[in-house]
């Protein structure tokens, strides 16, 4: 068995893994981080296993070239996109004749809290532990230890459509890979990305993936709120390449390359490129940044409306971004900061060799699971990883199912808007 922990997140554009071992003051030291390309997942499901499949073996044969060691099992990210919070309670009596809470009466409040009804289609991931209650006594974190009649837990489930989460875990056992645990994606991304005053005080994290955008906000120690948007850097590119008349490739490359450098509006930097039937077209760098622009600011703005639809608007402090959807392009946090009025930052993951937010997800599920190895295994997460990472546990159905929203449909309120500005290009050009 390897010492390292691996942490793997399956994305809709990359496939991103991260090893982790600890020191010897028992740290745990992030040695190697990769990723490698994916077109087997779209808006976070898995449309094609055997190339989701391909691209983790890829993934992972990197890594282990990196750390010189084989790897044959992981942790992994569950997608937010496809999740669904579902806060629930568990109660049990203590079991011991002495009343003093023992490590098997926290399990047992862990199962408790999923006894909740769902529907058919779907399953419960994880359990995401709140507070505990001991005889009345909120705000318990570890109650193990601890002396009273009786034990509640306020929790939040996390569920899925089976038949998604199911595609998932064949894609990894397909490529070779063993499924340890799982590690809801907002809180493995949390883990690595936001500092504790800000997970404490009240944060919004936004996770800015290929074509979609997820957004989770913490506040008090816990996430309070999670929800999506079908938008991401790949609408960019999109963006670019209709509006320009190039291919996608080409599109990816000039956002890549230029993205939101500095230019002078006053003078146009425009490039010549070779685009289909050998046809050259001339580019210009100034109106590249204008789409580019327009529609990260739709994107935020998107993102702030859901958190002030959501109520928790005067909870947040601030914005933290992840992920490749736009954490990269320069001058990004003066530009959100402008856009949202309050403060705006990349993520800064603060390990040697993994400082980009693409790899927040990975490095935080191997952050998370560390965490969760250094303590006794009484957490949702810990149990989760030991006892149900074969998913085969069992599930409550409910009578109805989940009245789904679908989020990529814009008010049209939204015309003159920002929005506007979006179709504004299009219709300048065609």
């Amino acid at each position: 068995m390897s010492d390292y922990i691996v942490g793997i997140d399956i994305g809709s554009s990359k496939v991103s893994a991260a090893a982790g071992k600890f020191d010897k003051l028992g740290n745990l030291q992030i040695v190697g981080v990769t990723t490698a390309k994916c077109s087997g997942v779209n808006k976070g499901i898995v449309v094609d296993i055997d190339k989701t499949s391909d691209s983790v073996r890829s993934c992972i044969d990197q890594l282990e070239r990196m750390i010189d060691d084989r790897i044959e099992e992981a942790y992994i990210s569950f997608p937010g996109v496809i999740s669904e919070l579902v806060p629930n309670k568990g109660v049990v009596a203590v079991s011991s004749e002495d009343k003093e809470i023992k490590e098997n009466d926290v399990k047992r409040v862990i199962r408790a809290a999923k006894i909740i009804s769902i529907s058919s289609d779907r399953e419960i991931i994880d359990v995401i532990p709140n507070q505990y209650i001991v005889d009345g006594t909120e705000n318990i974190k570890e109650p193990e230890g601890m002396s009273g009649t009786r034990l509640e837990l306020d929790a939040l489930l996390v569920t899925a459509q089976s038949a998604l989460a199911s595609n998932i875990m064949k894609s990894l056992n397909k490529a070779g890979i063993k499924v340890n645990g799982i590690v809801f994606e907002p809180l493995a991304s949390a883990a690595a990305a936001l500092k504790e005053e800000e997970i404490m005080m009240g944060t919004a994290l936004l996770d800015i993936g290929a074509e979609t955008t997820n957004i989770s906000v913490f506040k008090d120690g816990k996430i309070v709120y999670n929800d999506h948007v079908n938008l991401g850097g790949s609408t960019i590119t999109s963006d670019i390449a209709i509006v320009m008349k190039i291919p996608q490739s080409q599109a990816e490359q000039i956002k890549i390359k230029y993205g939101m450098k500095g230019h002078d509006e006053n003078n146009s930097t425009v490039i010549k490129l070779k685009a289909d039937f050998n046809n050259e077209v001339a580019v210009d760098l100034n109106i590249v940044k204008q789409i580019i622009e327009a529609r990260i600011e739709e994107i935020l703005i998107l993102l702030n409306k859901k958190i002030m639809n959501s109520g928790y608007n005067g909870a947040i402090a601030g914005m933290v971004i992840v992920g490749g959807g736009i954490s990269q392009f320069e001058g990004i946090e003066e530009f959100g900061k402008s856009i949202l009025l309050m403060p705006f930052r990349i993520a800064d993951l603060n390990y040697a060799g993994a400082s980009s937010p693409v790899y927040a997800t990975a490095v935080g599920v191997a952050k998370n699971v560390a965490e969760l190895l250094k303590e006794k295994p009484t957490s949702a997460g810990a149990e989760f990883s030991k006892g149900k990472a074969d998913r085969k546990g069992k599930s409550y159905k409910k009578d109805q199912d989940y009245d789904e929203d679908e989020y990529d449909e814009y008010d049209e309120r939204e015309e003159e808007g920002i929005i506007g500005k979006i179709k504004g290009f299009f219709s300048e050009f065609f």
